[in-house]
């Protein structure tokens, strides 16, 4: 019994016979197909285990053939080996990129140790098996009938094989991306990836302006001139009617300043115009000729099949913005317009977890307002909402932009102050403590409102205890001997390391 069927593909010219010897010495099974139409016909009547095509074939290079049976979802698990026979043309150039063959074998590997050649079929045989392929799977898939062979179908369209393939691998990378839609720079390091693979001119480009923004990521080969690089993208910009400035993540090599080279030629092909978004895709090449009827192929059909993925791309990333302000609302206190307590802890628990890694400083100060409840009761909650607006907006002004202000309770506030010691908390506490003594509140038509203080207890980040609960109780503990001690007063823990 045979060990595997092969489908071996020659060139009726160049008839590999020792090597066909060599298989079925070693047990194969083997079919010899003249061409890639005849392999593609006996494919789909017989089946196989797995197909070894010589890249030089008179009709259907083996580049394509492989292409063909690697972009069908149900065959691509067919092994295919090519045995490589000169250089590709330029036609081939795009096909052998592409092909994504399980096995390439060069000739001279081929003229001297036909056995291991032999060995590495079985391997891929059983690798195929053990997925669960069987010969039969191929069967009525690549040919509707053995009547109406490939040979004619290509014959009648021309070109209709390259369209075919085409087509089959961008569906491909369309399915691909769009499981790779969130987040956004995911979405684009898998197109640049996924593109390169197949077609790698100079310049890669996807530019998208939606309702949050118009963008573009670029991905540019080496050399590229400053000047022409800025040139296309105000084409883009141009031709797509882009409003406001466009944020640019340049990927690969950054262009030159002084020298380097232009673009001689260019495709900036639209895959929506619509009122909610315009997107388009950009490819660039410094030599000419670069964009040969294939690769022209291959970007418009990426052109047609791109509008549902980006459309999804950009939907998705506006229901982030919106989740993004929902969140934002949701962490913020409505009166003061300050982070509240929910947020203030998940921000803590990560600058104690940084701190503690880079072994940094953390203060906290919480400051409440002296007597509150008596300002609400003698002057109104009106004048209540007022003090805490102002001292709210006065905490802002003294503070950096490193630290994080945040409405603790109903009359207190607290402050993260990273990078900085009990010393600069207790700077910190001093400054807010005098700043507010000095407001004057008016209570309404010139007459005097409320004389406000506040009391401050500062505290220390201990590197033994990352739990944010343990800086904020020894800040209220000091805040406590701040009031014990007449208020408009600050307090600290005993510095800890």
């Amino acid at each position: 019994m045979a060990i595997a069927k092969v489908v071996l593909v020659e060139d009726e010219k160049n008839p590999s016979t020792e090597f066909r010897a060599q298989l079925k010495k070693e047990g194969f099974d083997v079919t010899a197909c003249v061409g890639g139409f005849d392999a593609l016909d006996e494919l789909g009547s017989h089946g196989a285990d797995i197909v070894v095509a010589s890249t030089n074939l008179s009709d259907l290079s083996g580049y394509q053939l492989a292409c063909l049976i690697k972009s069908n979802d149900r065959t691509r698990r067919l092994p295919v080996m090519l045995l490589a026979k000169g250089e590709p043309s330029d036609a081939d150039a795009f096909w052998k990129v592409a092909a994504l063959p399980d096995a390439v074998i060069e000739p001279e590997n081929l003229e001297k140790d036909l056995k291991s050649v032999c060995t590495q079929i079985k391997n891929l045989v059983s690798k195929a098996q053990d997925s669960g392929w069987q010969p039969g799977m191929v069967k009525n898939l690549l040919v509707p009938s053995r009547s109406f062979s490939s040979a004619n179908l290509i014959n009648s369209y021309g070109g209709l094989l390259d369209d075919l393939l085409i087509e089959r691998m961008v569906t491909r990378v369309i399915r691909t991306l769009a499981e790779v839609i969130d987040p956004r720079k995911k979405f684009v390091d898998a197109y640049f990836s996924l593109i390169s693979q197949l077609f790698a001119p100079d310049l890669l480009g996807l530019v998208v302006a939606s309702a949050d923004g118009p963008w573009a990521a670029f991905h540019l080969e080496q050399g590229i001139s400053q000047d022409a690089f800025d040139k296309l993208v105000e084409k883009v910009t141009k031709e797509l009617d882009v409003v406001g400035d466009l944020n640019l993540d340049v990927r690969g090599e950054l262009p030159k300043a002084e020298g380097g080279k232009n673009f001689e030629e260019f495709e900036i092909l639209p895959v929506i115009q619509e009122k909610s978004g315009k997107a388009a895709l950009v490819f660039a090449s410094t030599e000419k000729n670069t964009f040969n009827a294939t690769a022209k192929a291959f970007m418009g059909q990426l052109q047609l099949q791109m509008a549902p993925v980006v459309q999804l791309l950009m939907a998705k990333h506006e229901i982030e913005v919106l989740h993004e302000r929902e969140a934002f609302r949701a962490a913020i206190d409505p009166l003061t317009g300050l982070y509240n307590l929910e947020f203030l802890v998940g921000f803590l628990q990560q600058q104690l977890l940084f701190s503690f890694r880079q072994r940094l400083a953390v203060g906290m100060a919480i400051i409440d307002i002296d007597n509150f409840a008596k300002i609400n009761d003698e002057f109104g909650f009106e004048i209540g909402d007022v003090v805490l607006t102002t001292i709210a907006n006065r905490l802002l002004n003294i503070t950096r932009s490193s630290d994080l202000i945040a409405r603790y309770g109903g009359d207190e506030f607290a402050v993260v102050l990273p990078n900085t010691d009990i010393a600069g908390a207790k700077i910190l506490g001093e400054k807010v403590r005098s700043e507010v003594e000095r407001i004057s509140f008016v209570k309404g038509q010139g007459s005097r409102g409320p004389k406000v203080t506040v009391s401050v207890g500062c505290s220390n980040f201990n590197m033994e205890d990352l739990n944010p609960e343990t800086i904020l109780r020894d800040a209220k503990l000091a805040l406590q001997q701040a009031k014990e001690a007449g208020r408009n007063q600050v307090a600290a823990q005993a510095e800890s390391t």
